[in-house]
Formats: C-alpha cells, structure tokens, sequence
C-alpha cells in the first residue's frame, strides 16, 4: 500500500525528470518570444513580456524542480538517519546480548544467575520498577519479592498475602495496566496507577517465578524491549537449569556418605552463599530417631540398631530425596541428622514438605514391619537471621523444642 514516504520519492524523481526541468526552464521564455514576435510588440511592451516569461520559468523552475529536489534531500536524510538510528539500535542490542551470555556464564550457583538477571533486565529500563517475584511451590502465587533499587537488589521478603499472577497462570508473558480488570493483585495499589509487564522464570519444567517491570501508566515496553526481556528470562533458565543437573551429578557423586549427601561443611557452605544472595529460603533441622517400648527415644546408632537390620537414618534419607524437590539442599550433618535448604520456600510450605516426609518415612516403617520412629524437624526463615550460626542455631533450638515436645512433628522457629 502506498504512504507519505512513497509519495516524497515520487515527487522527487518528478523533480529530476528531464523533461520537466526543461519545460519549467525555457518554457516561459520560449512563449513569451512567440507571444512578441505574433503580436508584433516592440519596446517597453515586448520587454514586459520577455521578464514576465523569465519569471514565470523561475516560479516553475523552483515549484517543479528545486523544491522536490529538496524534498528528496530531505527524505534521504532521515532515511540515512534512520538507518543509522537502527544500526545503532542493533549494535547495542547485540552487544548487550553477548555481555548478558558472559555475565550468566561466570555465574557459579543460583543465586549469583539470579542476581545477574536482575540486573540485566534492570538494564533494559533503568526508569522502570524491576521485581522479581516468586512463586509458591506448586501454586500459582507469588510469595516473595525482591526488588531493584537504585541499581541495588535487595534482599527477598515475604509478601504480606500471595497473591495470583496471571503470567503465572498462563505460563506466558503478560502485560497490563494495574486500573485493568485483569491486573495482577500483587501489583494493584490504590493510591499509585502503573503498567506492568510480567515475564514467567521457567527452569525446565518448574516455573519459578516471574520478572516484573513496572512502569508509568500509558508507558509499557516496547516490542523490542519486551523481546530483550523475555530473552533474558529465557536464558537466565537455561543457565539455572544447567546449574541444577550440574549439582545434581555432583551431589551423588558424593557415595561415602548417608543417602550420598555431602556433609556439614558443604551444608555451612550453601548457607553462606544464600544469605549473601538475598534469595529466600527456609532451613530445617530435622532428627530422627528409633522408639522404644517405654517410650524413650534412643539415637540411631547405625544399621540393625535396633536389632532387626532396619536403618531409620538410611530410611529418612531415602524420603528426603523421595519427597523434597530436586533444588533443594540435603546434607548429612549427623548421627540420624540432616540439614535441609528449601530455596524460595516459606515456613508454611517447607513445614508441609517436611510433614510429607515424615508421614511416608512412618508409612515405610510401618509397611516393612520395622520399629516405629521418632522424626522431629526445626525450620527458620533466611530472613530471621543474618549469619550461618544464627540460622543453625535457630533450627537447632526449634528441633528441640519439637523432640521435647514428643517429636513426630515440625516446629517453625517464632520471635
């Protein structure tokens, strides 16, 4: 279909057209003489004449030649300016790709891919609101957020009430206005109207959250910078994804141990990195011992403690791996103990993970006709503390309180 700019070079090729130039040039002139020589005029008549000509081939030379002429310049100066503008654009989005696929690639553990994402997307829109938020295990909810402020992330927090997400509903991206009757809550504020666009963090299977950039009102994302964002989540899940298949070979590698899980140094490790990394999580003490029949619970001492070849240490570990998701942690940090890291879990959620392991631990028990045991587990929210000993301690105080209590349950450590 034909537009302006078809138009502007038409008109331009007109201009340069050398017939046209010609009439517009000696046109005039030539019937202004026939004009003097038919009416036989002389004198101050035929002069009138001859300038009356002249200036009416310098009207037509300009109206039919030189404007279009100038109009073409014109037109390939902003096409040139154009061209320059989108080479650039395209310079600029491909570099920005490379340093965003050698940053993720210099990542070392999730939180750092993470961080990494956060601030390439932040990137993209440096005027914008760039949120992470993260979804309930197995819910369709956000629960935490973690925010980019003033080109520093901060720590996650539980959001006061999860709320539904509709990229996380849709598995897709989502873009809105926070006045639309499909908005997300977890972005509505009442006294403050924006545009948001919400891209899911998929890694494999698993949808771990959503990017979020909020901007005015009217002032969404471009197509372009949409793409960018949705390539960057893209890659920040295949660079999580890599990460967990990559700790998962090396954690069964790890055979000298119970279930094969590493131990407490690897245990102390993981916390450290996950409190620097402000990324939610929950850990959780948990003991498991045999029962006796005065009901007094004795540590597990090894296999055939109680003297029927049954192993509860070997049995829990067994539903650690069984029931818990494939990114959490599980280490071996004791006779019948283990550490377990729940990442992007709330209490809630890793007290019913944990209620689930302890339910099919008895089941086994009870199935194979072994000895009852005792499971009892402490869990602590990351954001309760702010070093590895106060976290430990913590887990450890709340598994106590859950053995005293008569264990056989799961304790989350309160103020």
């Amino acid at each position: 279909m034909p537009n302006a700019s078809d138009g502007v070079v038409n008109r331009a090729v007109d201009g340069a057209d050398p017939l046209r130039v010609a009439g517009a040039v000696a046109g005039p002139p030539v019937l202004a003489e026939a004009l003097v020589a038919l009416a036989d005029l002389t004198g101050g008549a035929a002069s009138a004449v001859r300038i009356a000509g002249w200036a009416m081939a310098v009207v037509l030379t300009f109206a039919l030649v030189v404007r279009p002429l100038l109009a073409h310049l014109a037109a390939a100066r902003l096409e040139a300016d154009d061209l320059s503008a989108e080479l650039g654009r395209i310079r600029s989005e491909m570099a920005f790709r490379s340093r965003c696929e050698r940053a993720l690639a210099q990542t070392e553990s999730e939180p750092a891919t993470i961080r990494t994402a956060l601030r390439a997307a932040a990137e993209l829109r440096p005027d914008a609101d760039t949120t992470l938020l993260l979804a309930l295990p197995g819910e369709a909810k956000v629960g935490w957020t973690m925010r980019v402020i003033d080109g520093e992330i901060r720590a996650a927090r539980p959001l006061p009430h999860p709320s539904g997400c509709a990229a996380l509903a849709d598995n897709s991206t989502v873009s809105t206005d926070s006045a639309s009757l499909d908005a997300c809550v977890h972005f509505a504020d009442p006294d403050m109207a924006v545009s948001a666009t919400c891209v899911p963090l998929r890694v494999g299977e698993q949808v771990l959250g959503v990017v979020s950039v909020m901007t005015a009102p009217g002032d969404g994302l471009d197509a372009r910078t949409r793409n960018l964002l949705e390539w960057v989540v893209e890659r920040t899940g295949a660079r999580l994804l890599g990460q967990r298949r990559l700790r998962g070979r090396s954690t069964a590698a790890d055979s000298g141990r119970v279930g094969g899980f590493p131990g407490p140094d690897s245990l102390r490790r993981h916390l450290a990195s996950d409190l620097e990394s402000l990324m939610p999580f929950c850990l959780a003490m948990v003991d498991v011992r045999e029962g006796t029949r005065d009901g007094v619970r004795a540590d597990v001492d090894g296999p055939g403690s109680a003297g029927n070849g049954h192993d509860p240490e070997v049995g829990l570990a067994d539903q650690l791996r069984l029931t818990l998701r494939p990114e959490d942690v599980v280490c071996h940090v004791g006779r019948g103990r283990f550490g377990v890291i729940l990442a992007n879990c709330a209490a809630p959620q890793a007290s019913a993970a944990l209620d689930r392991t302890r339910e099919a631990l008895v089941l086994a028990a009870v199935a194979e006709g072994e000895a009852p045991v005792t499971f009892s587990a402490g869990i602590v929210e990351s954001h309760r503390a702010e070093t590895v000993d106060d976290l430990l301690q913590q887990a450890r105080a709340a598994t106590s309180i859950a053995q005293h209590d008569g264990g056989n349950r799961v304790m989350i450590a309160s103020d």
